[in-house]
């Protein structure tokens, strides 16, 4: 099924807005994202978590760095447009095959403010789970994005 089909698939969206240049936001977003992820709440390994890192090129990955453990690919770099825009795919923890994606495009209002925007899509790929998965992710991208990520931002992130 596609999404237009099945309306518990269809891609979900946030957006921000921050008095901060698109690159900058780029950059913290991605150069930066192990500092504003939430790897306490938003992690596989929870209190085993060193990191969260994501290799800032296009095929590029994004990696969970585990305390005697091996490394966690959460997703890879599919797009890279510095100061506009990313894509990745996103399977933490799941099977590299049964991976969604998330587009992150950064522009200029007419006010000179940031609009970052988030959607995250594909769930046709992970199967019967989808719709449980994407309801979660409703509100899990509403804190990781909306809260963690805008206020690292809002708040002098440097």
């Amino acid at each position: 099924m596609t999404p237009l089909k099945n309306p518990e698939l269809a891609p979900i969206s946030f957006e921000l807005v921050v008095a901060i240049d698109p690159q900058d936001a780029f950059d913290v977003f991605t150069k930066g994202f192990g500092s504003w992820w939430p790897t306490d709440s938003h992690s596989i390994s929870k209190k085993d978590c060193l990191a969260v890192e994501l290799d800032p090129v296009a095929g590029g990955k994004i990696i969970e760095r585990v305390k005697g453990k091996k490394d966690i690919v959460w997703g890879r770099i599919e797009n890279w447009q510095p100061g506009e825009a990313l894509s990745f795919t996103w399977h933490p923890g799941w099977d590299v095959g049964d991976f969604t994606l998330i587009d992150v495009r950064f522009d200029l209002n007419d006010f000179g403010r940031c609009v970052i925007r988030l959607e995250h899509r594909a769930w046709e790929n992970v199967g019967d789970i989808a719709p449980a998965l994407r309801e979660g992710y409703l509100s899990g991208w509403e804190y990781v994005f909306g809260e963690c990520f805008g206020n690292y931002l809002r708040n002098g992130r440097r």
